[in-house]
């Protein structure tokens, strides 16, 4: 992921130097004062010292009408409530910027709130919205052609990326390339992402011509996410051209010298390609003890996005402020109390004769105010309880709604990736407890089938996106009328859909999934004014274990490869079509991932057996 800061950064040394032209002399003195101060905490990254002073810094942007300031602050003030996994805060942050640049006509910052929309957006797995945002940054800096817009196109390809549109993804970042500058982070980030892109096709040697282009002594003064995903690449290149002992080195440098919290998905995704080169080695005791640190990575950054740090800190600089507040107010009283008595005793001193009854109801008042302060404090801090407990109430709401947005697709009401990558491993743990005590003829299985709508983006074209969302919408009812309590739905992105469905035979999957095809062709979609049309879907599939006797030998990832692959047979071959993928021997001796990468050969040679209802041979 980009690193969010050094984009912010970029921008403030940019466009900086052209904020104060309209301020008098002596406020853009104070203004500049706390805007440079702003500048330099964030390149150091004091995020929460900023927050300190950021109402300040906003309040003077107001007086002096310096909008551009106000929104920078905004933007910010979002950033770290992100950061901190406030996303409801950051969207309005986020979207009150918006709406200033927009009513001040200032197109660059309107562009700006747009990309850290994107970036939100993204963050929440809400690549649709995503996309849309970053399409208006780019509409502002297309005919820029300069290294904003390289950062645009940069982050269209992250989103594509993230979404699993490879091909997609290399384009813009094919865009980024040939408008970037030979100079800064951008250049090394574009190099970076594109061999990342790379590296997903699958073709890791251009992969590793593009990270040669990048200079080793350059990358170590660049951020820290940017040289930390430069080496994760480049050790995925190693690995996958097979130099397994080059490739542990370069992640366990990068392990080694990486402790940071932030950067938990890099160090994750680096566990992950260490204990993958020991296990292609045959070190299965150090690619265990690997996986276990990829696991409690991986568990530790679902938690770090789930925490919401910025509620929790508001409630205890709240409750610290309030006891502050009740410190101060007991040693007020307490030294009124003692000039009291010094008064009353000098009143005793000098008129003890002649005013002892004035003393008494002295006394007696006091005695009364003291009672009913003491009424008054145990009133205010029965109120401060129902305070706290009120706002750990919200606290906890607000973590439950973050935890179901997380694990949620807004738009059909379907588990999303987060979800099943939250429970995969539970299935897979049930899956092997279930078959440790049965004979190989009864072993259970897992089929994942992907589920694709035929010619979609026609619908969208034709009919509009809200058209688009509703066939999607009935789409996934369709998916969920014809699959069982036990099967797994995803939203797996964009028109595709994956179905995990548990202890089903090959042919059992295949009667399933095409009652499933049949049910979509035969379903009549209906648009808003009355409108109707016809969709069709295409469907591939492969079982877990890929081969019973070596359940090890292919994983539930390679699996969803090859399911995907199924689907493109589908796809090319006729559409309205489902595809399967099996093996027709059993061959220990295969290479999962060549397997996976050249499917179309394997079938070609008859190693691999497809299955479909289209009557004509199929082409590879």
């Amino acid at each position: 992921m980009i690193n969010f800061q050094s984009i912010f950064l970029f921008v403030l040394l940019m466009y900086g130097g052209e904020l104060f032209a309209n301020t008098t002399a002596q406020d853009k003195q104070q203004l500049e004062h706390y805007y440079t101060k702003f500048k330099a905490d964030i390149d150091a990254d004091n995020m929460l010292h900023v927050m300190s002073y950021i109402h300040q810094l906003r309040q003077l942007a107001v007086s002096q009408q310096a909008l551009e300031i106000e929104v920078e602050s905004y933007l910010f003030e979002a950033m770290v409530k992100r950061r901190y996994g406030a996303f409801e805060e950051g969207v309005k942050l986020n979207n009150y910027a918006l709406e200033l640049a927009q009513s001040a006509g200032n197109k660059k910052y309107t562009a700006w709130a747009y990309l850290h929309l994107a970036h939100l957006e993204m963050e929440l797995e809400r690549f649709r919205l995503a996309q849309q945002y970053i399409h208006h940054a780019i509409d502002y800096y297309k005919s820029d052609n300069s290294e904003y817009t390289t950062l645009m196109y940069l982050w269209q390809s992250k989103i594509y990326l993230a979404m699993g549109s490879y091909h997609q993804a290399l384009a813009a970042s094919n865009k980024a390339q040939s408008v970037t500058a030979n100079i800064g982070d951008t250049m090394y980030e574009v190099a970076v992402n594109h061999a990342q892109i790379l590296l997903k096709l699958g073709n890791y040697q251009a992969a590793q011509t593009m990270l040669a282009n990048v200079d080793p002594t350059q990358i170590s003064k660049s951020q820290e996410r940017v040289r930390l995903q430069y080496y994760l690449a480049l050790a995925n290149c190693y690995l996958q051209a097979g130099n397994f002992k080059l490739a542990i080195h370069t992640a366990l440098s990068q392990l080694a010298n990486s402790y940071n919290t932030r950067f938990l998905e890099e160090q994750a995704q680096l566990q992950f390609l260490v204990a993958s080169a020991y296990r292609q080695q045959k070190e299965f005791k150090l690619a265990y003890r690997y996986l276990n640190r990829y696991s409690l990575s991986k568990d530790a950054l679902s938690l770090q996005r789930r925490n919401n740090k910025v509620l929790q800190l508001e409630a205890h600089f709240k409750f610290d402020s309030q006891n502050q507040q009740l410190l101060l107010l007991s040693k007020d009283n307490a030294l009124k109390e003692q000039r009291l008595l010094q008064q009353q005793q000098t009143i005793e001193n000098h008129h003890l004769q002649q005013q002892r009854w004035l003393l008494a109801g002295i006394l007696i008042m006091c005695g009364l105010a003291f009672i009913y302060w003491r009424w008054q404090n145990q009133r205010y801090l029965v109120t401060l309880k129902q305070q706290v407990a009120e706002r750990t109430h919200a606290l906890a709401k607000s973590n439950e709604l973050l935890k179901t947005m997380s694990y949620t697709d807004s738009l059909t009401g379907l588990h999303n990736r987060h979800y099943f990558f939250s429970v995969i491993n539970q299935q897979l743990a049930k899956l092997a407890r279930a078959n440790h005590l049965l004979p190989p003829a009864q072993l259970q299985n897992l089929v994942f089938a992907v589920v694709d709508i035929d010619h979609f983006k026609q619908i969208n074209d034709s009919h509009g996106h809200g058209a688009g969302d509703q066939v999607l919408e009935q789409f996934s009812k369709i998916l969920q009328q014809h699959s069982r309590d036990s099967d797994l739905l995803i939203r797996w992105g964009g028109e595709e859909f994956l179905l995990v469905m548990d202890n089903l035979t090959f042919n059992e999957a295949a009667h399933t999934l095409n009652r499933v095809r049949n049910a979509v062709a035969d379903h009549q979609f209906t648009l808003n004014h009355d409108e109707s049309l016809q969709c069709t879907c295409s469907v591939g599939f492969a079982s877990y274990p890929f081969i019973a006797a070596m359940p090890e030998l292919f994983n539930w990832e390679q699996v969803i490869e090859l399911a995907d692959g199924a689907l493109y047979l589908a796809k090319e071959n006729q559409r309205n079509a489902w595809v399967g993928i099996a093996p027709s021997t059993e061959k220990t001796h295969w290479q999962s991932d060549d397997v996976v990468k050249h499917y179309r050969k394997y079938l070609l040679a008859g190693e691999l057996q497809s299955y479909s209802n289209i009557t004509a041979k199929l082409k590879f």
